[in-house]
């Protein structure tokens, strides 16, 4: 379910979500299931191949594509199929709200910056990596301000969004795809009297043929491209707008139910209430009433649903302590599938369970094997999360590189050390053992670590760290890397005799001094 997060009572809605769509595409005729609002939307693909059907038309989708869709046009995203269904990152907004009044002008050149060209009402195209990246920054901006508002957030807000038309503009230019959509003079004709009934249904005497004379089209004509495109009668249409309309006063409001009639352009009370009871199954007063219902009920399961999201994200915590591989992979399914936020299991159950993990390791309450099976729990668990994490944007907090330097194969404390990172939520790329000083210096280089770590168990194979140090300088990043070294023959002393960064004792210190520097 998409989350409004900005201010409710905040005129300025702004409403940012990651969806499944599992439902897939049938051939649906009626427009009434996809009616379009007020909103523009951004939407692009994460993952998943489908269809966008929009007019009774379908523009196939894959990973990576961007759709921008103009408000009043109504559209909806389908699966190609159950087993791999579209994900889709979403950015709905009112045009007036955020951006510049002279790009949310209609059939103008600035309208939208350039996105939308001559009959088209929907811009899409594939995004190239770069792209990509671009755009899903600013995705990830937007979702800071809304969350945070901080000073002039609606300001930031107003700015992100239009770096990401710009930038859309830019990369689509004069390729925006709209050939497969067939009779684009239909289709623009048909959206025109969409967006009419939209900015008029509070006129009692609107109809087609007054439509039909502003837009010099007989009404015959225009009533059957209507048919044609939208695959309902205009009346019909009409009257849907209009009951949304009232639907969604009587929910948001308190007027009267005759001002409500009077507000909708509906012709009187007793017709009305026997329109809506048809359509609805109940009377406006009914239906005021379930939805102060249904607010009371959401407002209840929210404060049950906290608490057991509370209790479920404790047991995580506490079977992963326990080392509980199995347990632990199943609940942070189950969390998943009862709605909990992905970040939320991961530093609040997994990550909270390695940090006492760590911190009992290194009071020596525990030893090395109860931390192994933790850790491995803890990888179990996080394997869940990945894909759900990625999906969100989420990052880890650093990049480390770890290994045992040249001459030396040991390993156990390098694993340990490894996993306790992990349990940090660093990203560790393990070199293994016997590794040269130029491959440390020069996998920092390439995959941009923020820490260097270097174990040694052999006083011989001490002098290799100094090595990597030298190799650091001689690459120019030795001021963008922190060198950690670690092993029973090292000391504090050696540390500085070398020009490292730190030398800890044990795994658990490695570990919080590592995210410490990342961090920094």
């Amino acid at each position: 379910m998409a989350q409004d997060l900005s201010a409710i009572t905040h005129e300025n809605s702004i409403f940012y979500e990651i969806v499944s769509c599992k439902e897939v595409y049938k051939a649906e005729k009626s427009l009434m299931k996809v009616q379009g609002d007020d909103f523009a939307e951004i939407c692009t693909i994460l993952s998943g191949n489908g269809g966008y059907y929009v007019f009774n038309q379908v523009i196939p989708c894959k990973e990576g594509d961007i759709f921008v869709t103009s408000p009043s046009v109504p559209f909806k995203f389908f699966s190609e199929n159950i087993e791999n269904p579209l994900v889709l990152r979403k950015l709905r907004f009112r045009l007036e709200d955020w951006l510049d009044a002279s790009v949310c002008k209609k059939e103008t050149l600035r309208y939208c910056y350039g996105i939308f060209q001559e009959n088209t009402v929907t811009a899409y195209a594939a995004l190239n990596a770069q792209m990509r990246e671009i755009i899903s920054q600013l995705y990830n901006s937007i979702e800071q301000e809304l969350t945070n508002k901080k000073n002039n957030w609606q300001d930031a807000v107003g700015s992100y969004l239009v770096q990401i038309f710009v930038n859309i503009e830019r990369y689509i230019g004069n390729s925006i795809k709209n050939s497969v959509v067939t009779s684009p003079k239909k289709w623009n004709t048909a959206l025109k009297v969409m967006r009419m009934v939209e900015s008029n249904y509070k006129n009692a005497d609107l109809t087609l043929e007054l439509i039909a004379k502003q837009l010099y089209i007989s009404k015959s004509n225009l009533s059957n491209i209507f048919l044609e495109m939208s695959g309902t009668t205009f009346t019909k249409y009409l009257k849907d707008v209009r009951l949304k309309r009232a639907c969604q006063l009587l929910r948001e409001t308190r007027m009267t139910i005759e001002e409500i009639v009077c507000a909708c352009g509906l012709n009187d009370v007793a017709t009305f209430y026997k329109n809506f009871s048809s359509c609805m199954n109940m009377t406006p007063k009914e239906y005021r009433q379930s939805f102060v219902q249904v607010k009371q009920s959401e407002n209840n399961i929210k404060i049950l649903k906290g608490k057991k999201e509370m209790v479920i994200l404790r047991e995580i915590s506490e079977q992963l302590q326990k080392g509980k591989a199995k347990i632990v992979q199943e609940m942070v399914q189950q969390a998943l599938d009862e709605g909990a936020i992905p970040e939320q299991i991961l530093n609040e159950g997994l990550l909270a369970g390695m940090n006492i993990i760590g911190e009992k390791f290194k009071n020596n309450e525990i030893y090395v094997p109860e931390v192994l099976v933790a850790a491995r729990a803890m990888n179990m668990g996080a394997q869940i999360l990945k894909p759900h994490l990625a999906a969100n944007g989420v990052t880890s907090i650093g990049r480390v590189c770890i290994g045992t330097v040249q001459g030396d194969l040991h390993d156990i404390g390098k694993n340990l050390v490894k996993m306790m990172m992990e349990g940090k939520g660093l990203e560790v790329i393990d070199l293994g053992t016997d590794v040269a000083p130029e491959t440390f210096v020069q996998v920092a280089k390439e995959k941009n670590c923020k820490v260097i770590c270097c174990s040694a168990l052999l006083t011989t194979t001490m002098s290799a760290m100094a090595e990597v140090v030298k190799c650091a300088v001689a690459e120019g990043i030795r001021d963008k890397v922190k060198i950690m070294i670690g092993g029973a023959p090292l000391n504090e002393e050696f540390c500085r005799e070398i020009g490292a960064d730190c030398y800890t004792s044990d795994a658990a210190s490695a570990a919080n001094a590592a995210a410490d520097f990342c961090k920094a």
